[in-house]
């Protein structure tokens, strides 16, 4: 009975030997670093970080990845119904496999029509604004204006920033 807590504790004392042993080696080969701007400056996408982190991003953006991830899953999910397709034909069940992948291919269609059609995915859309004249959605807020200039703007247009719950 005390053999197999033994093997639990070996496993156990041979992680954390591992983990830790990983990190003293990772301490001594890496680089020594500087202190210098340019290298602990946040660097992400190629892009070089400009204004502060906290600000508003469009909701196309978020609609366009999730978009990306439901057709990523299709796809991932069609592979394997591809490679199995000729068994189930061989079996006489092709067609019940056909109407199945087909089902699921017009339902992702039809998100993709409707999407579409509330202009989510086009980023030259405008909108129009009560009181205002239309204007391009991507101009429509400067992410550079401190919060008081905005918060001004949208009284000036008699709405408020963020939503109509004031």
């Amino acid at each position: 009975m005390y053999f197999e807590f033994a093997n639990v504790l070996v496993f156990t004392v041979f992680a954390a030997a591992f983990v830790v042993g990983n990190l003293i080696i990772a301490r001594i080969l890496r680089p020594k670093s500087t202190d210098e701007p340019g290298k602990v400056a946040i660097y992400e996408c190629g892009e070089p970080t400009i204004g502060p982190a906290w600000i508003r991003f469009d909701i196309r953006f978020y609609t366009v990845a999730l978009m990306f991830v439901i057709f990523d899953v299709e796809i991932a999910l069609l592979f394997p119904w591809g490679v199995v397709f000729r068994d189930l034909v061989a079996e006489g069940q092709g067609w019940i496999a056909l109407v199945e992948a087909g089902t699921f291919i017009v339902i992702l269609m039809v998100g993709l029509v409707y999407v579409w059609a509330r202009g989510d995915i086009d980023w030259t859309a405008t909108k129009s604004v009560p009181g205002r004249r239309a204007v391009d959605a991507r101009t429509e807020v400067s992410f550079d204006e401190p919060a008081t200039q905005v918060r001004e703007t949208a009284a000036a247009a008699g709405t408020t920033p963020g939503g109509d719950d004031a």
